[in-house]
């Protein structure tokens, strides 16, 4: 039950083993850091992305691609350097039990970035896979859209899969060690979390807990509690009709002010307005 408190569990309602996510501007706030059992690549169509995966920083620039192995502990974060910036693209979800299914040893590789060549077929499959989505329920589509799936699993396959025993074994150590700390933070965000004691409850010292928090995640200890607090509050601003200092409180902010402040920050208004313009909507 624990481990998934943040890992992500995604539900396949439709006839390919798939999920899209379209991202636009306006709905580009960055995903924060995760990890789940499927395979999870992205492409980004317009701006620059900057990808965290598996303590790695990765900017993925226009028709570049990002890909997550299953387990991975993984972010993004939109690059907007003016406010004309424009950030577009899709992520690719690929169920693991579809993927074990029909690579027998599925769970015993992990896949590195493709090569410029391969890259471009991917992107190219990637963005016919979006055009196609909206009418997979149609089976032929479905059809169409699971024989693009096959045909990016082929290229990963010959080009980018590995064994995962391969790897460093530090690799995986730190990414446990990370999902560990996260799993933490996400039963506990709503009571007072200090980043020292949570250095030490985890043995590390406070500053090396501060890189490697950073290297896993991109943000600081602060920023993630902050903005995964604010997910909670924002989702009872629009859900419950409970006063701005509850929702401060239930969510771990000492006081309103400090709640009101970062949900400025983070979404351009005060709660109370937030909550008026989404009731009238």
């Amino acid at each position: 039950m624990k481990s998934e408190a943040f890992r992500e569990i995604h539900r396949y309602n439709n006839p390919a083993p798939i999920l899209v996510f379209q991202h636009t501007k306006e709905r580009a706030t960055g995903v924060d850091a995760h990890w789940h059992d499927d395979l999870e690549i992205s492409l980004v169509s317009k701006g620059r992305v900057r990808f965290y995966v598996g303590g790695q920083e990765k900017d993925r620039g226009e028709g570049r691609i990002c890909i997550a192995s299953s387990g991975e502990v993984h972010s993004a974060t939109p690059v907007f350097e003016n406010p004309d910036d424009v950030d577009t693209g899709i992520t690719l979800l690929i169920q693991h039990d579809f993927l074990h299914s029909v690579i027998p040893n599925y769970d015993n590789l992990t896949f590195t970035d493709p090569r410029k060549e391969e890259e471009e077929k991917i992107a190219a499959y990637l963005a016919k896979i979006e055009e196609l989505y909206e009418g997979q329920r149609d089976v032929s589509v479905s059809v169409q859209i699971l024989g693009l799936v096959c045909q990016i699993l082929s290229v990963l396959l010959e080009e980018c899969a590995i064994e995962r025993d391969s790897v460093d074994v530090n690799y995986w150590k730190d990414s446990e060690r990370q999902k560990i700390i996260l799993d933490y933070i996400h039963l506990n965000y709503d009571q007072p979390l200090r980043q020292g004691e949570l250095a030490e409850k985890f043995h590390f010292s406070k500053e090396y807990f501060c890189r490697f928090f950073k290297r896993y995640t991109g943000q600081t200890f602060k920023e993630y509690l902050t903005g995964y607090r604010l997910i909670h509050a924002e989702q009872m601003l629009r859900s419950t009709g409970r006063s701005i200092v509850e929702i401060a409180h239930c969510n771990g902010f000492p006081d309103e002010q400090s709640f009101i402040r970062a949900f400025k920050n983070q979404y351009k208004e005060s709660p109370g307005k937030y909550r008026k313009t989404w009731i009238g909507r």
